[in-house]
């Protein structure tokens, strides 16, 4: 295969983690439209917070699960969500976090980091010479 690798660190353990195919890429996009929070306004603040933290690390999970096991080898979605609560079960949530950004850079998820002196909305930005 010719899908791009990286080794992640965290604590002294390390891991290779790979981009997502284009179908697992597919299937995820899929799985985290399907777990998105449905805020009808009425959701109490802590409970809203809980299920973003949730959201958050199953996704990140499920990311690292994707990454780490072969296409080929896990065609099965239940074995995918047994990996993944294996994962969340052994993880801290900050290396979920690393993790799951980095298999989204790695497989071109997340948008390019603005250039020195471009707003992220990547625009250069205005200079009000009354600022300086």
């Amino acid at each position: 295969m010719f899908l791009k690798k990286e080794k992640f660190t965290h604590c002294e353990h390390s891991v290779e983690l790979r981009e997502l195919s284009a179908l697992q890429r597919i299937e995820y996009m899929e799985y985290a439209a399907a777990n998105q929070i449905n805020d009808d306004g009425e959701i109490e603040p802590m409970k809203y917070i809980s299920a973003l933290n949730r959201m958050d690390i199953k996704l990140n999970a499920m990311l690292v699960a994707m990454a780490t096991v072969s296409p080929e080898k896990m065609e099965d979605p239940t074995e995918m969500q047994v990996l993944q609560h294996s994962i969340m079960r052994a993880w801290p949530s900050d290396a979920l976090g690393k993790a799951g950004k980095l298999v989204m850079a790695l497989s071109g998820m997340l948008p390019p980091e603005p250039a020195p002196g471009e707003s992220p909305d990547g625009t250069l930005g205005e200079h009000d010479a009354g600022k300086f």
